[in-house]
């Protein structure tokens, strides 16, 4: 006789309950109906012709030929689980290339990277650090994260997360001004990061903030200047001034007393974007770290 498609259907149900000599662990096991389970085997005894089964009160037994065709059939399924399993697998192997910026990469990014190796152990991620600011011309990635506002022409993105902002100062100097005192912050330096996002003037950040903290009456043009946000936080936990810190990079060093928060935090113009060239999550192990990425984002 030949294989068809009722026969095809019925081996994997077959299988599971000539295995565990139950339809209703089958039907447990395949989340159907002992039901459907029963009904599957009457067809398929239908069509090979023989009882593959000795039905008994609340048990089943597998009879000669039942047995037969068992021993036959598991290896077959079992060999083709395996088959499949590899070609998935295989799309899940080789390398990634990420790039970001070097602050987002050594304070998020890489405490986090054992995770993503543990879920997918043949997927090498390849990470490049640049500049306090992604240049995304020359495409020679697979995936990117950048803070910016998310316009990103001829690529495709996909929000990550938002940033929130806040002052950040050294525990040793915080108690040395009355923060809550009207311009207490035209008496301290202000740290900068001056290139905060593209096209940023130099005390852009600080502007933001104290607008969208109802400050007006500070003098942002002076202090000290960085080109990369943690340079400025370092020089803020020296005790060299105020800096505003990114609460997606400064969580360890506020639950370790490192630097204290006198103000609120203020929800930045920037948010957190992965990037990629159209048409990258065909890729398995590009679509594999960009949904991971996504994912750890979400959680606390």
């Amino acid at each position: 006789m030949h294989l068809n498609t009722q026969i095809l259907a019925a081996l994997r149900t077959f299988e599971a309950a000539a295995r565990l000599l139950s339809f209703s662990q089958a039907a447990d096991e395949l989340s159907i109906t002992p039901g459907a389970v029963s009904q599957q085997m009457k067809n398929l005894e239908a069509q090979v012709g023989v009882d593959l089964f000795i039905r008994r009160p609340r048990q089943v037994e597998l009879s000669s030929q039942g047995l037969q065709f068992y021993e036959t059939v598991r290896p077959v399924l079992l060999n083709l689980e395996s088959t499949l399993g590899r070609i998935k697998r295989s799309d899940l192997e080789g390398s990634v290339r990420l790039r970001s910026i070097p602050s987002f990469v050594f304070k998020w990014l890489i405490p986090r990277l054992a995770g993503f190796q543990n879920q997918y152990p043949d997927i090498r991620i390849e990470t490049f650090a640049e500049g306090s600011l992604l240049d995304l011309k020359a495409k020679d990635f697979d995936i990117a994260i950048d803070y910016g506002a998310g316009n990103y022409p001829g690529l495709s993105c996909s929000l990550m997360m938002e940033e929130n902002l806040f002052p950040v100062v050294s525990p040793a100097h915080f108690g040395d001004v009355d923060w809550q005192a009207e311009g207490a912050l035209n008496r301290v330096p202000l740290l900068h990061d001056t290139t905060p996002w593209a096209d940023a003037e130099p005390d852009a950040e600080w502007r933001y903030w104290l607008q969208a903290s109802e400050m007006n009456a500070i003098n942002t043009d002076r202090g000290h200047y960085f080109n990369r946000g943690d340079m400025a936080i370092k020089a803020a936990a020296s005790g060299l001034g105020v800096a505003l810190a990114r609460e997606s990079l400064i969580t360890e060093e506020l639950q370790r007393g490192r630097l204290m928060a006198p103000y609120k935090k203020k929800q930045s113009r920037c948010s957190y974007y992965i990037i990629y060239p159209k048409g990258a999550l065909k890729s398995p192990r590009v679509q594999a770290v960009h949904d991971w990425l996504l994912e750890i984002a979400r959680q606390p």
